[in-house]
């Protein structure tokens, strides 16, 4: 997705459970992952290429990675590991084509609706997401770029498969899938930390609301 989408997409999911300043460390590590260095080579970091398995993995690491941190007192770095996981978990909904078959599925449910963690959607042989065709893929990022060049590439390709901003198919699924994944993220993370480690982690103070849900 698109850098201030990313960017929406935290204030939205966590920005009632973390102070701005730290809400900032979170998006900011989250956008720092799209940075030119992470596009080539790096396909487990956006779900990219149908690396599932990969991306899985990845994920899991960072959680363990932000759970240590914070156990270890070190919550600012705590926060950019957590930052990377919210961008690869939002790059799931963008960049495959999860939010089609949970819209073949399901027909009749709203976008607000979506379930962002259906088990048989996840596990599908259907599940896909696009592939890479570079060098030629290079040429969609370039900003301003007609639209119609997309058609140029595979069906299979990220060109066409993306849902990284309003223009795209599907792009309010993706949106609110990945809303709600990185609100679930957070939940899973709480209940592993203590009071004293949610205070340090969120940036909060004692007294505050640290658990108000966002309602989408």
């Amino acid at each position: 997705m698109k850098k201030l989408i990313h960017i929406e997409i935290n204030l939205l999911a966590l920005g009632k459970s973390f102070s701005q300043s730290a809400l900032a460390e979170i998006s900011a590590a989250n956008i720092g992952q799209d940075a030119l260095k992470y596009q080539l080579g790096h396909d487990h970091y956006h779900y990219d290429n149908s690396s599932f398995s990969e991306s899985d993995k990845y994920c899991e690491s960072l959680r363990q990675e932000t759970q240590d941190l914070i156990k270890q007192g070190d919550p600012t770095k705590a926060r950019i590991a957590f930052g990377k996981l919210t961008h690869t978990v939002q790059d799931l909904y963008a960049h495959s084509n999860y939010v089609n078959l949970f819209r073949e599925a399901y027909p009749a449910v709203a976008a607000e609706e979506i379930d962002p963690l259906i088990e048989v959607i996840l596990r599908d042989p259907k599940l896909i997401s696009g592939k890479l065709y570079y060098p030629w893929e290079a040429i969609t990022f370039i900003p301003g770029l007609p639209a119609g060049v997309a058609k140029i590439f595979p069906a299979d390709s990220h060109a066409l498969m993306n849902k990284d901003d309003p223009t795209k198919e599907h792009y309010e699924y993706a949106f609110f899938a990945a809303v709600k994944r990185t609100g679930l993220e957070l939940e899973k993370m709480f209940e592993k930390l203590t009071a004293g480690e949610i205070l340090a982690f969120t940036g909060k103070t004692a007294g505050e609301d640290l658990l108000t849900k966002n309602k989408i």
